[in-house]
């Protein structure tokens, strides 16, 4: 018997919901035959099959939630992986490696054999992909172990990736601006001549018979076809996305390579799976839409309710122009491949008004291209959704009087006053774990700053806060932004908040609700300066005042705890020094 387990389906959520499975008990599936559909955070996802076998169990009804990890379905006996199958094996596999020998010493080098192939490893901030900012080697070099070879851009640091090898670099994976997903090859190592270009007929032979191309070396199926490989792994992951046609795109790299700008031409081009020309493409277009039976399920994100609407309107998702999230294709999407069949498409530069379907004000249509959200600003969507998902958010508001201040840098005032507050209620200076619930109050400050940006936000941290005066806490801010402007932000920098304070009223805006990072319990947002008269008992005055909000983990903390620590904020801001 042989047991798969629910993966990471992309999300890195720690479990998913069964929707609908496609097979039954009893059935016999074929390698990455679809199984399952699972809902994740946001999507439906197919699960393919990791074997040829007989299913004799499923583990779970449609809406159970099963854990990753967790059984999901069993297989008899007689069932064989993909790895497994002697047919699929190329003669000479290349050796795949995310890391150095564990067994080598740490300061000895690890030999290497040709065609040794390093995959980008999670870079620290566990996300599924980070993009090259710059090339340290180049193809030829020969590298010392943990020698920097490239700078890669994660969330919110550029990271310096090192050698695994003392070795001779054969082929760089990508360039500077590509975005590299973890797992994905980064470098491969030995004598890049050593590789044959393509396959042995025989091994092509075996390849198409069990379908497997991917593990045929120097060959990749597109369509029907195995053709000799002029791409790397992320060349072919970009074409199978955009689903091109990589026998009928001519590489403009070095030595006639595929690049990712070739790819993305060939799909503007229409040079896609199953066409042979440009004028194909255009004539399938005006042409009565074709039927998804011969379609592989597994090319096309689409949720259930789309790929129901596709069928109900009899359109391929082949003809669907994705414009979902990560990919996916919507009914929007089926209905314009629809609207595109029915007419040959008319290129406009200005807005197309249609009737409205209530009879009312015609709707406007504004084609827009799609801008990918990744790297500082995909860090600060994930973390939003993370806070959204967890934290218990209250916010208090209140104003500090701050007509005594001379003339300083207020960003140290704020600093100065959160330190003294998490003494005198170190509740709100802690991080909470709300799986164990449990709390670590937090002896030193530590404040993470939100700083704005063109490429997303920033939040640095300025560790040992109570341990610094007010010059060396602008020094370090400063130093901080500076880092920021030339990208040299490291993992370090931003790593260990115990609280954080958002700064928006430099730009606009009085009061807010500022978000939680876990596992920070508060943050404390200050707003735009305001004068106001105020009446006392020698009359009326005018006043300056700093409007606050205080934003805090009601899981971890109480609301009085909250309101002391408030209090002492103001009480500390309020002094003239």
């Amino acid at each position: 018997m042989k047991l798969f387990n629910l993966p990471d389906l992309g999300e890195g959520l720690p479990d998913a919901e069964i929707v609908r499975w496609l097979v039954k008990e009893g059935d016999t599936v074929a390698l990455d035959q679809p199984m399952v559909e699972m809902e994740t955070a946001k999507a439906v996802v197919e699960v393919p099959s990791p074997y040829d076998g007989t299913i004799t169990k499923l583990c779970g009804q449609p809406g159970d939630v099963i854990e990753v990890g967790a059984v999901l379905v069993e297989f008899d006996g007689d069932g064989s992986s993909a790895v497994a199958t002697p047919a699929a094996e190329p003669a000479e596999p290349a050796k795949n490696v995310s890391a150095p020998d564990a067994s080598a010493p740490a300061s000895q080098p690890v030999a290497t054999s040709g065609g040794d192939v390093f995959k980008l490893p999670d870079l620290g901030e566990g996300l599924p992909d980070a993009e090259i900012v710059r090339w340290l080697v180049k193809e030829g070099d020969v590298l010392a172990l943990d020698q920097p070879m490239v700078e890669m851009e994660t969330a919110k640091a550029v990271v310096e990736v090192p050698s695994p090898f003392s070795a001779k670099v054969a082929k760089l994976h990508g360039n500077p601006g590509d975005v590299i997903e973890v797992g994905s090859p980064l470098v491969s190592f030995g004598d890049a001549t050593s590789a044959p270009a393509t396959a042995e007929p025989a091994e092509s032979d075996t390849a198409e018979e069990s379908g497997d191309a991917g593990t045929v070396v120097g060959a990749v199926q597109v369509g029907n076809q195995v053709v000799a490989e002029s791409a790397s792994a992320v060349i072919k992951a970009l074409a199978r996305k955009l689903k091109v046609d990589l026998s009928q795109v001519t590489g403009s790299g070095k030595n006639g390579e595929i690049t990712q700008a070739d790819v993305k031409q060939a799909k503007k081009d229409g040079k896609v799976i199953g066409s042979t020309s440009n004028n194909a493409v255009q004539a399938s277009a005006a042409s009565p839409v074709a039927t998804v039976s011969d379609e592989n399920p597994l090319s096309f994100k689409a949720s259930p309710a789309v790929r129901a609407h596709a069928r109900r309107l009899g359109v391929a998702l082949s003809l669907c122009n994705p414009t979902g999230k990560k990919g996916s294709i919507t009914k929007a999407d089926v209905d314009a491949a629809t609207n595109a069949a029915a007419s040959a498409p008319q290129t406009t530069s200005a807005p197309v008004a249609t009737p409205s379907s209530a009879g009312g004000l015609p709707t406007v249509q504004v084609s827009v291209e799609p801008q990918s959200v990744r790297g500082v600003r995909r860090a600060m969507a994930m973390g939003m959704a993370k806070s959204h998902a967890t934290v218990v958010p209250t916010t208090l508001m209140e104003d500090a009087d701050i007509t005594a201040w001379p003339k300083q840098d207020s960003l140290a005032r704020y600093v100065r006053a959160l330190v003294f507050a998490s003494k005198v209620e170190p509740a709100l200076n802690c991080w909470f774990d709300g799986e164990k619930f449990e709390r670590l109050v937090h002896p030193s400050v530590h404040v993470g700053i939100a700083v704005d940006s063109p490429d997303g936000l920033y939040v640095p941290v300025v560790h040992d806060a109570d341990k610094k005066d007010a010059v060396a806490v602008r020094a370090r801010v400063q130093d901080l932004r500076q880092k920021i402007e030339t990208k040299s932000l490291k993992q370090e920098d931003q790593q260990g908040a115990t609280i954080t304070l958002s700064n928006f009223g430099s730009i606009a805006g009085r009061y807010g609700t500022p978000v939680v990072s876990p596992p920070q319990v508060a943050i404390l947002g200050t707003g735009r300066f305001r004068s106001e008269l105020q009446l006392t008992d020698k009359g009326i005055s005018k006043r300056k005042m700093l409007p606050l909000s205080l934003t805090f983990d009601h899981r971890a903390c109480t609301g009085g705890e909250a309101a002391r620590f408030l209090a002492a904020v103001i009480e500390d801001l309020q002094k003239p020094m």
